[in-house]
């Protein structure tokens, strides 16, 4: 089963997420913040998650620090950035970071089942 690995600081959005993801059968795993993150995923490790789903601006560390210190130490996965501001720059998402996309709040839960099933067709 495909896993999306998902942080965001507000209960609420992880609690969506991970029912609309678990609905379309996806298996979820949920972090409050980039530190969960970090702590959690080990670039090269099996059985890691096989999209990561980031808010950009969380406490302890954003989706962004996040993703840079995971890409840093080597992870290729797939990662989508959730942020509130509607334009990627103003999330300060960086254009060398490899992100694979970018989606804002609120959320359209076609457009992040349509990224999620594009990104992670390759993963079962």
């Amino acid at each position: 089963m495909t896993t999306v690995l998902v942080a965001d600081d507000s209960e609420t959005i992880l609690l969506l997420m991970r029912t609309r993801l678990e609905m379309a059968g996806y298996d979820v795993e949920t972090a409050a913040d980039g530190q969960e993150v970090t702590e959690r995923v080990e670039p090269g490790a099996p059985g890691g998650p096989d999209l990561l789903l980031l808010d950009a601006m969380m406490p302890r560390k954003s989706g962004i620090d996040a993703l840079r210190e995971l890409r840093a130490a080597g992870l290729e996965t797939p990662a989508l950035i959730v942020s509130a501001h509607q334009d990627p720059s103003d999330a300060d998402a960086p254009t060398d970071l490899e992100i694979s996309g970018y989606l804002t709040k609120p959320i359209d839960f076609d457009l992040l089942l349509g990224a999620v099933a594009e990104l992670t067709a390759d993963a079962d």
